[in-house]
């Protein structure tokens, strides 16, 4: 997809008090289903079906074998057993806290050509609903998080916040004082380490390829005021995607072919990033004849999307066809050397035989 849906609820105290350490794949496995929850319009059952090849997809990998189940499987197990507590401190001193999930419960099954669905905690719902969310460039998450895991948690984390022209992130939760419901950068990164300088210097190498993938951000990680503390300093300057540096990656025929579809309109930056997205997958002359098409149609751009989405879960169904053709292949081979085995040793004993008799 053009976009995905970041985990982090910021504004929102919460700490992860129970279940096991989140990777990055959770992350973008989780993301996945937030995202269809919001595009399928947040139905009120929190229900998110989901097929085992898109999942794959999600996670980076083009196959769907016995290998990519057991991922997706065991991802889905991490997200269900983490317990978060949020605490409201109330104007009298009390305080209200809430313990909830990610997800409440999940199926996957093989059948069907590899179907599955989770349930959101209703907490999370929520906040998706209420907007609580932050829309990620997939191409630039993805390629962050295959160079580096910790700078795709980084960067992912810096796009849900408002940094703006500046902002000052304590590395470790000592120094959080200023900005009490906010994790220190080491607790968000989970870099639970006891030496606090290999900790500053593996923050170093993630910004480094943040600032290379992503060149709207400064960042810079010095020594604090007290011994042993670090702080991140973090700027981020207007999105070059969205100027006309942007628009010169769409190419002329497809930006052509959007004008007159949309009355001389140019694409805004979000749809901009999008078309350069599809583009990844598909020629422009595809997109300029899906925009020809829609000429009938009250959105062109949907109808685009659309037909992007429905080549792409193709793509998944023709692969888990030949991924079926292949097992019964493998099937028939077992079989078959099951019974020549069988033959085999049925010769060698009839051989055998009189020879003991004798």
């Amino acid at each position: 997809g053009d976009t995905v849906v970041s985990p982090l609820l910021y504004g929102h105290p919460f700490q992860k008090v129970e279940g096991q350490a989140l990777t990055t794949h959770d992350q973008r496995l989780f993301a996945h289903f937030t995202t269809k929850y919001l595009r399928d319009g947040c139905p009120a059952d929190r229900h998110v079906p989901f097929s085992l090849g898109e999942a794959a997809l999600s996670l980076g990998h083009g196959d769907l074998g016995g290998k990519q189940r057991s991922l997706i499987r065991a991802s889905l197990a991490r997200l269900q057993s983490i317990t978060i507590m949020s605490a409201l401190r109330h104007p009298d001193g009390h305080e209200t806290v809430l313990g909830w999930r990610l997800i409440d419960n999940f199926l996957v099954t093989t059948r069907g050509g590899g179907k599955g669905w989770i349930t959101l905690n209703e907490a999370v719902a929520l906040l998706l609903r209420d907007g609580s969310v932050t829309f990620l460039h997939a191409p630039t998450w993805h390629a962050i998080c295959e160079e580096d895991e910790i700078a795709g948690r980084l960067w992912s984390f810096l796009e849900s916040e408002n940094v703006g022209g500046g902002w000052r992130y304590p590395l470790f939760s000592s120094e959080t004082s200023g900005r009490g419901y906010l994790p220190s950068i080491a607790d968000l990164l989970l870099l639970h380490w006891a030496s606090r300088k290999e900790v500053a210097k593996r923050v170093r190498r993630a910004c480094v390829v943040v600032e290379k993938r992503d060149p709207r951000y400064r960042l810079h990680l010095a020594t604090g005021a007290r011994p042993g503390s670090w702080i991140l300093t973090c700027s981020r300057v207007a999105d070059r995607r969205s100027s006309r540096a942007s628009a010169s990656e769409v190419p002329g025929v497809v930006l052509r072919a959007w004008r007159q579809a949309y009355r001389s309109h140019l694409p805004s930056a979000r749809q901009r990033a999008v078309i350069v997205d599809v583009l990844t997958r598909r020629s422009p002359e595809w997109i300029v004849e899906r925009l020809g098409e829609a000429s009938d149609l009250p959105d062109g751009f949907r109808h685009v999307l659309d037909a992007d989405s429905a080549l792409s879960a193709h793509a998944i169904t023709s692969a888990r066809r030949a991924e079926e053709h292949w097992a019964e292949e493998k099937e028939h081979e077992s079989s078959t050397a099951e019974q020549s085995l069988a033959e085999l040793i049925g010769r060698v004993r009839a051989y055998a035989q009189p020879a003991a008799s004798s």
